[in-house]
């Protein structure tokens, strides 16, 4: 279960009823038209592609400030499908939602694979020539499909067809980005984690932290702003005070929160002051670790599971900043060498030597 699973899930409405209690709806003004509107009803592959897209953008925008947190979500749904999934199956394999599209699994596995190393190149590319192609943007289709494995257990019975129509929706969304926006001063997070936060909901990652703002992004056609985008944003803040941000257990780089609305072109931000003081967070985040885990530990429990990533934190980022020591290289053992008998010759040869030398002497 994440964040935003905990937060729809309908047996929490104390959860949205103490969000919308504590933290009140901001003002919000922001009129835009809507300049790329939706050409499919493909919205959340649509919205998850453009997701990776912006990833990618962003890494080359802000390569000298950029934090990689490493593997994407689709990595690890790659990896899951590929070596244990279709693996395990027959022959064949049942895809899409209802099971209706039949593979041949030998069939599917190419299919996936090729395209991972397709994905993978043209990523690489992209970082080094800075040209979005419609392959590039086919491929975080496919990338978005993975994520829909590795959260929903779906595998998309489309892995080797992507609507052309969606490449053009992603591309038009992604022309409006505005840089100046988007150029980190000092740290641009992609997909940052929470540590022990994103623990406790088994598993939370936002989608963009820029310098002191947490920006989450969104392709919706409505320019409005939702009760659940404000407990999103605020619950990924009060996941970033439980465990800092991506494995740096003090990192508390989150001033303001913002929503993009990626169809618009625009961002909207609002300083985190203005929900309330310190001790109004603090109070409501041990609430939260209380709410979300109360059969299983205590809040004191909870602290010292967190306290242990903490440390593991510290001891990863120590480990990073020590100097790489040179391994020492193992003695080769040698074989003495065998010394061997004089041969008979070599004798008298020495001795006429010696008396060469003796009978210098004597003339000298």
């Amino acid at each position: 279960m994440s964040l935003t699973s905990t937060l729809s899930d309908k047996n929490n409405q104390p959860l949205r009823d103490k969000f919308k209690t504590e933290f009140l709806r901001p003002e919000f003004k922001l009129q835009a038209e809507l300049k790329a509107p939706p050409l499919t009803t493909n919205y959340t592959i649509v919205g998850t592609a453009f997701d990776y897209l912006m990833r990618f953008y962003l890494q080359r925008l802000n390569k000298d400030t950029f934090e990689d947190r490493g593997n994407w979500v689709a990595d690890n749904a790659y990896e899951s499908l590929t070596e244990h999934t279709l693996k395990r199956q027959g022959k064949e394999t049942a895809t899409g939602f209802r099971k209706d599209k039949i593979y041949k699994t030998k069939d599917l596995l190419k299919i996936i694979t090729d395209q991972y190393s397709q994905t993978k190149k043209n990523y690489s590319k992209f970082l080094a020539d800075g040209i979005i192609t419609d392959e590039l943007v086919a491929n975080t289709l496919y990338l978005a499909k993975l994520d829909v494995y590795s959260r929903a257990g779906i595998i998309d019975q489309n892995f080797d067809f992507h609507n052309p129509d969606d490449i053009t929706d992603i591309k038009a969304m992604l022309s409006l980005v505005d840089n100046e926006k988007f150029t980190a001063k000092s740290k641009c997070y992609f997909n940052p984690t929470f540590g022990g936060g994103s623990a406790i909901v088994n598993g939370a990652d936002a989608d963009l932290i820029i310098d002191n703002i947490l920006i989450d992004i969104k392709a919706t056609k409505n320019l409005k702003l939702e009760r659940d985008h404000i407990n999103q944003t605020l619950g990924y803040y009060i996941l970033s005070l439980i465990g800092g941000v991506n494995l740096k257990p003090f990192a508390r780089p989150i001033e303001h929160i913002g929503i993009y609305f990626a169809r618009h072109g625009e961002l909207w931000t609002v300083p985190i002051s203005s929900f309330g003081d310190s001790k109004k967070f603090s109070d409501f985040k041990d609430w939260f670790i209380s709410y979300v885990k109360p059969k299983e530990k205590t809040l004191k429990e909870w602290y010292e599971i967190i306290e242990d990533f903490v440390q593991m934190a510290i001891r990863l980022d120590n480990r990073k900043s020590e100097p790489t020591k040179e391994k020492p290289k193992k003695k080769v053992a040698t074989k003495k060498p065998v010394k061997k008998a004089a041969k008979k010759k070599e004798a008298p040869t020495k001795k006429k030597t010696a008396t060469k030398k003796l009978s210098k002497r004597k003339i000298k």
